[in-house]
């Protein structure tokens, strides 16, 4: 599968930027980055490291653990020329968080109101 096109979907896994994905990791895991990684993923914390750590780039399977973990936004963050179909992916689990939010605010303020 290396360099090919996954079916389907307009993405190749050699065109992914390793680094985006590292920085995604580690915006969204600022502290303890390896073992938090491992625990969203199922990637061992020594696997990650070696990642953060230059030494080693994500396997296919690791590749597919962190978009399953991560969703739309990982993509996003991973091909900065992403096809128009991961745009629209990540706009809607954003949405969707952001009005899961403010459900959660509009019950807070609600019952403060009380």
């Amino acid at each position: 599968m290396s360099g090919s096109t996954l079916p389907n979907i307009g993405i190749a896994y050699v065109d992914a930027d390793c680094d985006r994905a590292l920085a995604f990791i580690r915006a969204r895991h600022p502290v303890k980055t390896a073992e938090c990684v491992a625990a969203e993923t199922g990637v061992p914390a020594s696997t990650v490291r070696r990642w953060l750590e230059h030494v080693a780039r994500p396997s296919w399977s690791g590749f597919a653990r962190l978009i399953f973990s991560y969703g739309a936004a990982f993509l996003v963050a991973v091909y900065p020329r992403a096809p128009k179909w991961i745009d629209e992916a990540y706009q809607q689990e954003r949405l969707a968080a952001l009005e899961a939010e403010h459900a959660r605010i509009a019950a807070e303020l609600a019952a403060l109101k009380r």
